[in-house]
């Protein structure tokens, strides 16, 4: 039998490129941990999954590695994919002792046929019977508590790790809309880039992440803020310090957020020939989710550039597994909407 027969009944697993929550139904998300496990360099075994490889990550020994298995929302390392839903689904284990029955996963609205099939697989390969894959707009909009079966648009942008999705909602469908494989994973590297171009310091991931939540924004701050960052000097060796301030860290990040920012308005234009849907949005405005949305100043910005009333979701970080859990919870209702 496999291992994954011993979780009950139904569950949506929304696998992200920085973390995975798990829903089950009749009790909601259960557990949200890092998408990232570590294993030994040598035989490959797996020796932590979730918090515990994130503790590890960047304070192992050579003979340990990481491995982030997602990029840009899809798998990317399906045997570490695999490993990681292992470990995480064996955390929530102590809920219930069956096998599933039906799975909702969670998927960028741009993903290729190729991949669509290789998650529907991985469903399947964890002991699933039936497998429902939603879009992250719809599912986000479900979440939001928009009424998507309703003749009216909503515009949704999801703003996550390794994509930003884009989309207009009506009548159970996707009007107009973008996946880009722009997100906050894109963010935190080019503040590593920056620190090593120029200052010639190293910096680790979690120091780079810390930056862009404590500095990052894509609108002038009030107040603008400094802070001290420690890492090591590429040339020496040896440990250093540094100031940085919020002007410069929206400067770094300034090239990914007008990314977004013009993505958006090309969903808009497109919209030239659906004027009727054109005034929906502008009555109802924008809903921001995902953890991107937490960012200083992004709702002012994008206002700003589109003239659009800008609603910041509640939760935004989990928002795609609530919707996720909606749909769980509401088969019948909502399998209409599931991508085939």
């Amino acid at each position: 039998m496999s291992f994954f027969n011993n979780l009950y009944g139904d569950v949506a697993i929304d696998i992200g490129t920085s973390n995975t929550r798990i829903y089950i139904r009749g009790e909601g998300i259960v557990l949200s941990e890092p998408s990232i496990i570590a294993r030994q360099r040598e035989s490959g075994k797996v020796v932590a999954i979730g918090e515990e490889a994130m503790i590890m990550h960047e304070k192992i020994h050579p003979g340990i590695i990481t491995v982030r298995p997602l990029a840009n929302g899809v798998i990317a390392d399906y045997d570490s994919t695999l490993e990681l839903i292992k470990g995480l689904i064996q955390k929530a284990r102590h809920h219930h002792a069956f096998g599933i029955r039906n799975i909702v996963m969670s998927i960028p609205s741009g993903i290729t046929a190729v991949e669509k099939r290789s998650v529907r697989d991985f469903a399947h390969h964890v002991g699933a019977k039936k497998v429902y894959l939603l879009t992250y707009p719809m599912a986000a909009a479900i979440g939001i508590g928009l009424n998507i079966e309703e003749p009216m648009g909503n515009m949704v942008v999801e703003v996550g790790s390794g994509t930003t999705e884009i989309a207009i909602i009506s009548l159970n469908g996707i009007v107009s809309g973008e996946c880009l494989k722009v997100g906050g994973t894109e963010m935190t590297n080019l503040i590593i880039r920056h620190f090593n171009k120029s200052y010639n310091l190293a910096i680790s991931d979690t120091t780079a992440e810390d930056l862009k939540i404590k500095l990052g924004s894509a609108y002038k701050m009030e107040n603008e803020i400094t802070t001290t960052v420690r890492g090591v000097n590429l040339a020496s060796g040896l440990p250093e310090t540094r100031e940085v301030d919020s002007v410069t860290i929206r400067e770094v990040i300034a090239t990914p957020v007008s990314q977004i920012i013009t993505a958006i308005k090309k969903s808009l234009e497109v919209l030239v020939v659906k004027p009727d849907i054109s005034v929906d949005i502008l009555d109802r405005g924008l809903y921001l989710a995902g953890g991107g949305a937490l960012m200083k100043g992004l709702d002012k910005r994008i206002q700003r550039d589109t003239s659009l009333n800008v609603h910041l979701c509640d939760e935004p970080m989990s928002i795609i597994a609530k919707g996720m859990g909606e749909v769980l919870e509401n088969l019948d209702k909502y399998k209409e909407i599931c991508t085939p």
